[in-house]
């Protein structure tokens, strides 16, 4: 059985690793997609990254392991289509995930956007702050990070809601309701702070947009770590320039980097981080260690963990 791996930072004794988890398997290290497509012929199983160029070439394929959590990158017509068990790294990133949220949102509610340019320009200045603890959240999605926003909420005395597709309940979470634009208004009307923490599919694709943005508190915060795409990017910079919600954080955008065009980069109460909220120091080594333990199941025959629904797209 020949293993295609598509990660390029991989190490040798990252292999070794993978290696030792199927040791009859043929594991076999691509450095870019070319080397990647030339290597995919033959190959049952492949880790990592999965350019369309890449599958098409992948005719004997059983197993994708993604590298990510998100899925909207490597779902395209071909491989939704396909027979192939895709699987990603849900749950891997969501601590880390959970901190970059509320360091965004802590940011915000203290000022510290504003107290930084203070410094820089060597003033002395007191800046607008505000209160979370006991305020309203809103989480919208209640995987991975959604429940490590939540657990980092309960330290806030904070009321908290969410909307998932799946979840009726979870730990910390006073109520949960369907996704319907309805439930999603009457939410956004009582929350204090949103938290966008559901993946990028077609049902949220500028999920928030001019009229939800109508319908937030004029003192709400929002912050995003999962998908650029879910926030309309131009209405949420219309919202901030007006005063419809009080500020917003994004670790993900919809074009990647921001284009010098947006006007997010003029927005008031805006703070933006470069798509990193999953990653951390121990990253690659988790990442590594989940491919082999599910790589082992696979040999095994056990059931894979993490496996996804291509056609709900998580």
């Amino acid at each position: 059985m020949r293993v295609l791996v598509y990660y390029p930072s991989m190490t040798e004794s990252d292999l070794a690793q993978v290696q030792a988890a199927a040791p009859d398997a043929d594991i076999v290290h691509a450095k870019s997609a070319d080397e990647a497509a030339a290597a995919a012929d033959g190959s049952e199983a492949i880790m990592g990254l999965m350019p369309e160029e890449v599958f098409a070439q992948a005719g004997s394929l059983k197993w994708f392991q993604s590298a990510s959590a998100g899925l909207d990158n490597v779902l395209f017509p071909g491989l939704v289509e396909s027979d192939v068990t895709l699987t990603n790294m849900a749950g891997l990133y969501a601590a880390a995930g959970g901190e970059q949220a509320w360091a965004l949102l802590l940011a915000l509610a203290r000022g510290l956007p504003d107290a930084v340019r203070s410094h820089g320009a060597r003033k002395w200045q007191k800046v607008p702050i505000a209160e979370i603890t006991g305020r309203t959240m809103l989480v919208l999605g209640m995987g991975g990070f959604g429940q490590e926003i939540v657990k980092r909420g309960a330290g806030y005395d904070m009321n908290i809601l969410s909307l998932d597709p799946e979840r009726t309940e979870a730990p910390g979470v006073a109520e949960i309701r369907k996704p319907t634009k309805e439930n999603l208004h009457g939410f956004l009307q009582v929350a204090d702070v949103v938290m966008v923490a559901c993946p990028l599919t077609r049902e949220t694709y500028h999920w928030i947009a001019d009229e939800e943005f109508g319908r937030m508190q004029s003192h709400a915060y929002l912050v995003n770590v999962s998908r650029g795409g879910i926030i309309d990017e131009e209405a949420l910079a219309r919202a901030l320039h007006t005063g419809l919600v009080a500020g917003a954080g994004l670790d993900v955008q919809e074009v990647e980097p921001l284009p010098q065009s947006s006007p997010l980069w003029d927005a008031p109460n805006f703070l933006m981080t470069a798509h990193q909220a999953g990653f951390s120091a121990d990253r690659h080594r988790n990442v590594v260690r989940f491919f082999a333990s599910n790589l082992q199941r696979y040999v095994s025959g056990e059931p894979l963990a993490n496996v996804c629904d291509m056609a709900k797209g998580y």
